[in-house]
C-alpha cells in the first residue's frame, strides 16, 4: 500500500524527507512535486531502481529518463563536457524548469540514457525536490509521475489516481503549476537544439541559444 506523506512545500520537514530518501536508497520509487509537475524519484545510479521507474510508467526503454542534481558542481561527475552555451543556460535558468541534455558519463546506467549516450539534467527550484536530492547525496530520476501517454499529474491525488499502489511513497506537497513540464534543450548540438518547449518559452530562451 502506497504511503502518502504531507509535507510543507515551502519548509519541508527534514525527517519527512529523510523517510523518502531511505526508500530511494533501498531502490524504492517516490513521487514528489517539482516546480512544474509531480515526478518519480529513484536512485539514478541504480539500474534496478531505474528499471522500476520504467515498469511503473509502462515506459518504452528507448526513451531516456531525466535526472535532478542539487548543485552545478555535480555535473562533472555525470557528464563528459559542459559547453559555454550550456554554462550560460545554467547561469540563467537553474534552479528552474529547464532540462539540459549533455553527453553522459559512462558511470550512468545505460538504461537511464536509453543507450543514447546522453542525459537530461536540471536543478529544481522546488524546496521538496531540492531537499530530496541534497539528502540523497546523489542524482535522482525526474520523469513525470504518470503512466506513459496519460495526462501528467499536478497533485498527489492525481498521482495516486494514475499510478495507484505502484510507487512506494507519494510526497504531498500541494498542487504544482501543472500543464507544462520542463523545457528541454540539447546542448550537445551547435547551436543548442530545443527539444521541447515547456514552462520556459522560446522568447526567454532565444538570447541564450
Amino acid at each position: 500500500m502506497t504511503t502518502i506523506l504531507t509535507v510543507d512545500p515551502l519548509d519541508p520537514d527534514p525527517l519527512a524527507i529523510e523517510e523518502a530518501v531511505l526508500l530511494i536508497r533501498k531502490d524504492g520509487v517516490v513521487a514528489f512535486p517539482t516546480e512544474t509537475l509531480y515526478g518519480l524519484g529513484a536512485n539514478a545510479l541504480s539500474e534496478k531502481a531505474v528499471m522500476k521507474v520504467f515498469r511503473i510508467k509502462d515506459r518504452g526503454y528507448e526513451k531516456p529518463i531525466p535526472i535532478l542534481i542539487d548543485k552545478k558542481e555535480t555535473l562533472s561527475e555525470l557528464v563528459s563536457n559542459v559547453s559555454e552555451k550550456a554554462e550560460s543556460l545554467i547561469e540563467r535558468f537553474w534552479p528552474g524548469g529547464l532540462t539540459i541534455i549533455f553527453e553522459a558519463s559512462p558511470k550512468l546506467p545505460l538504461l537511464l540514457t536509453a543507450n543514447t549516450g546522453k542525459v537530461g539534467i536540471r536543478i529544481s527550484s522546488n524546496a521538496i525536490a531540492q531537499q530530496l536530492v541534497k539528502q540523497m547525496g546523489a542524482p535522482i530520476t525526474a520523469t513525470s509521475a504518470n503512466t506513459s501517454g496519460q495526462k501528467a499529474c499536478a497533485s498527489a491525488k492525481e498521482v495516486y489516481e494514475s499510478l495507484g499502489n505502484r510507487v512506494d511513497l507519494i510526497i504531498d506537497g500541494g498542487e504544482t503549476k501543472g500543464c507544462l513540464g520542463s523545457t528541454i534543450v540539447d546542448a550537445t548540438f551547435t547551436p543548442v537544439k530545443v527539444v521541447r518547449v515547456g514552462t520556459i518559452g522560446l522568447k526567454k530562451l532565444r538570447e541564450y541559444i
